[in-house]
């Protein structure tokens, strides 16, 4: 058998026009390195290999066993590092975790463009329908989802222990308690008929102070680096605190109720200008939570999810984000199981108020930065921070001189970290 030549690629290098910077280590494959005939190899036949630092690829020439072992370090689904061989394909813990919760909860994807949506390291929750396709297409199977589950529970690899351990991990009561510990009460609630916008964005700036109490209350959000921490919350402020007061108003008529006590109606939203977003806050998010009945521990592990965004940008530790994401999944699957026994769909219920919020939240974005733009409506320190492009918070935050819009964040998360 010939051997195979491999071309290993260090950070930076760009081989055929694929660039390796993305990727600690870049393995590609070359056809007809080697000739049959055992003549000298030919450097013409080799790809185009340009540098853009001064290290350079390593040509190798390896067996097929190498190349099995490189493959075997290497997610099927995403490229990310893979933790092992998950259903008959190596693939890492989140593409793992997802192909379980699909098959077991019979969830249904649909794709918004044309199904083929690129299922990489960063774009790999952009779309589910074409990820969960691509754990088919690469040989995931299905059957040995139920096969896991129906191993008995003594079995030291058995799926119940693992998921009892994550559970502890990310325990309910404590979700819960971060819920309970920032949960905004007012002796009395007031109409706000005037200016209902800068009353929003009053109570929005108020709990982003909260926010940031809240999220150290969640566990190991706190084990995170700080700028990781900042980094998370700069990425679902809006969502974290959409849904926080959607929840508050599930026994508001045609309104919602502010942390500072205030009642926005229905009507005053209208006339502001902002009754569009209002009613679908109204509608996809307030009235769904109460016919539901969602209860705080539920909110609590959605706002979790949400928290735990691995495809925030910038983020160091991504893979960890990951994990944590997932013990959330478990977390709240279990409780779902438990408390609602007879409603086995639950947990995908839940799952699906994500992607509306994630439309409203940035809905409220593009409103706000609009007041923002055209100086009508008062807005708040730190909720003017949040609303800084990333781009200029960073710069900002690097200065030797201390000040700058992220420095606030960092100071305020870092204030607070004895408060886990």
């Amino acid at each position: 058998m010939n051997p195979i030549g491999i071309i290993i690629q260090p950070p930076g290098l760009s081989v055929g026009g694929i660039d390796s910077s993305s990727s600690p280590l870049s393995m590609t494959t070359l056809t007809n390195v080697s000739p049959s005939n055992n003549e000298p190899m030919n450097s013409t036949s080799m790809p185009l290999i340009q540098s853009t630092q001064d290290s350079k690829p390593l040509l190798l020439t390896t067996s097929p066993d190498l190349l099995q072992a490189s493959i075997k370090s290497i997610c099927a689904i995403c490229g990310d590092r893979a933790s092992g061989k998950h259903y008959g394909v190596y693939s890492c813990e989140g593409c793992k975790g997802f192909f379980k919760r699909t098959v077991r909860k019979e969830l249904k994807y649909s794709c918004r463009e044309n199904r083929n949506c690129i299922v990489d390291k960063k774009q790999r929750n952009r779309c589910q329908h074409c990820r969960y396709q691509k754990c088919l297409t690469m040989g995931m199977r299905r059957e040995a989802v139920q096969e896991e589950r129906q191993r008995p529970k003594d079995n030291k690899g058995s799926e119940t222990e693992v998921e009892s351990t994550t559970t502890c991990d990310m325990p309910i009561e404590q979700v819960l308690e971060a819920e309970l510990g920032v949960d905004g009460k007012s002796d009395s609630n007031i109409d706000s008929q005037n200016d209902p916008v800068a009353s929003i964005c009053h109570a929005a700036d108020k709990q982003l102070h909260t926010l940031v109490q809240w999220a150290k209350r969640i566990p190991h959000f706190s084990e995170l680096p700080i700028q990781d921490q900042v980094t998370l919350l700069r990425s679902g402020w809006n969502e974290l605190l959409i849904a926080a007061f959607s929840h508050r108003s599930i026994e508001v008529k045609d309104g919602i109720l502010l942390a500072t006590g205030l009642q926005v109606h229905r009507s005053s939203a209208h006339s502001a200008g902002v009754g569009s977003i209002f009613d679908r806050v109204l509608t996809e998010l307030v009235a769904k939570m109460r016919d539901m009945r969602m209860d705080k521990s539920e909110l609590g592990c959605l706002r979790a999810v949400v928290l735990f965004n691995p495809d925030a940008k910038g983020l160091q530790s991504r893979n960890e984000v990951e994990r944590l994401r997932e013990k959330v999944y478990t977390t709240l699957d279990e409780y779902c199981r438990k408390t609602n026994a007879d409603d086995p769909s639950r947990f995908a219920k839940l799952l699906l108020r994500l992607p509306a919020l994630r439309s409203i939240g940035l809905k409220c974005l593009e409103h706000l930065f609009f007041f923002k733009l055209i100086g009508d409506t008062p807005i708040d320190s730190f909720l003017m921070e949040m609303l800084e492009s990333p781009t200029t918070a960073t710069s900002r935050s690097n200065s030797t001189s201390g000040s700058g819009v992220t420095s606030v964040t960092t100071a305020t998360v870092a204030s607070t970290t004895t408060m886990a």
